[in-house]
């Protein structure tokens, strides 16, 4: 069923529903549209309105993303438009094999079955559920972008007579005219979901928004949390390189899933060591922000607690890390050189962060805080003393929490 962009697929018989008025609105309005949940809506809304006989359209986008393998938008009649997204390792399971998908995307070419006709046996068990559903024909389409990547688009009725030939048709002018659009929006998804893996979504943000200028940034205060693994040189010349990854990226998952969860972003990993901040966006905030570290840093440590548990029944070395607290204010800035730049924070609140992590080895606590930080936290704490830290100005006095982590 291939058939080229001509006008009778635009218009068709006199008797068809156009596609004309709904290639105007994609070409003038549709474009513009940023939300592919709305696009999808409005697109609905549209061929409903010239008479396509729809009650379920939908369309998928591979992807690069270390987690997710595809994502798209369905809709459907009663429920409207929703986003999805296909996790790594769909593609080796049942509802992938052999279905109307896997056929589109290694045939580069349409697929349609009635769903009145069904084998029990032969047909995908997508398509009897389509069937259950209430549906009698289903349509998969290749939408082939600019990369010669394969997507697909899928439309469904639950008219009794089917599509017909000027129907199907029509779909195929339609994932041809939908193709640039979803080309736009899936560049942007896709350039939005490297920065959030690479360099996190508020330094992500930033560089979208024009910041790619060395010397741009801003000044920031905010909670700034050091974290470095306990022994990591020994680990790395016992362990083989397998395990150090699942024990590094083990201590870099808890870690990061405890600070993410409490409005903390990862600045950097550093080797073994990892640079989040919780940024205070308002003074009001500044100690629901402190607050927020933390317990993010409590949770940390009761995760690593729930791990270390496992490993030792498996015989495995422990995860130990230390970990410094504070609260001041940075420069957040693009730096490098002219050719390869980076943004980081700049000043002595992190250096400070960080001279408070390495002095948790030597005060026997796995955690200190500074007397800035702990000044604003509501959970008991107590002071160890004052001590000097390098590059640091003065003793500074230094807290933990009561009682033991």
């Amino acid at each position: 069923m291939q058939r080229e962009i001509n006008r009778r697929g635009l218009l068709g018989s006199e008797d068809a529903w156009s596609l004309a008025p709904i290639a105007a609105w994609l070409a003038i309005e549709g474009r513009l549209l940023v939300d592919p949940v709305m696009l999808l809506e409005q697109l609905a809304e549209r061929l409903d309105a010239v008479g396509a006989k729809l009650d379920r359209l939908g369309f998928t986008l591979g992807t690069i993303h270390p987690q997710i393998l595809a994502w798209g938008v369905f809709w459907t009649r009663d429920g409207g438009a929703a986003e999805f997204a296909g996790w790594h390792g769909v593609e080796h399971s049942d509802a992938y094999t052999g279905s109307p998908v896997q056929f589109v995307r290694e045939q580069r070419r349409p697929f349609r079955q009635r769903l009145d006709v069904l084998d029990p046996v032969g047909d995908h068990a997508v398509l009897h559920e389509l069937r259950a559903g209430g549906m009698t024909d289903y349509v998969a389409l290749p939408i082939i972008f600019g990369s010669d990547a394969v997507n697909f688009l899928t439309v469904s009725t639950a008219d009794a007579a089917g599509f017909g030939d000027d129907d199907l048709d029509r779909f195929e002018a339609l994932s041809n005219l939908l193709a640039p659009i979803l080309e736009i929006l899936h560049g942007r998804r896709l350039t939005l979901g490297l920065l959030d893996t690479f360099v996190g979504p508020r330094i992500g943000a930033r560089i979208l928004d024009g910041q790619v200028k060395r010397g741009d940034g801003d000044r920031i205060e905010a909670a700034f949390w050091y974290s470095d693994l306990r022994g990591f040189t020994a680990l790395s010349e016992t362990l083989s390189a397998p395990e150090l990854l699942i024990l590094l990226n083990t201590y870099f998952e808890n870690c990061a899933g405890a600070a993410a969860a409490r409005g903390g972003e990862i600045l950097q990993f550093i080797g073994d060591a990892i640079l989040i901040v919780f940024e205070i966006s308002q003074p009001q905030d500044e100690r629901v922000v402190c607050e927020a570290a933390l317990d993010a840093a409590v949770d940390a440590f009761a995760s690593i607690a729930v791990v270390n548990h496992r490993r030792r029944a498996q015989g495995q070395p422990e995860i130990a890390f230390g970990l410094g607290l504070h609260k001041g204010t940075v420069t957040h800035a693009n730096v490098g050189s002219p050719d390869r730049l980076a943004f980081n924070v700049i000043g002595p609140a992190v250096n400070k962060t960080a001279r408070l992590q390495a002095l948790t080895k030597d005060a026997g606590v796995p955690l200190l805080l500074s007397q800035e930080l702990a000044a604003r936290v509501r959970r008991p704490v107590r002071s160890i003393g004052h001590f000097d830290l390098r590059g640091v100005s003065g003793p500074q006095e230094m807290f933990t929490l009561e009682g033991e982590l």
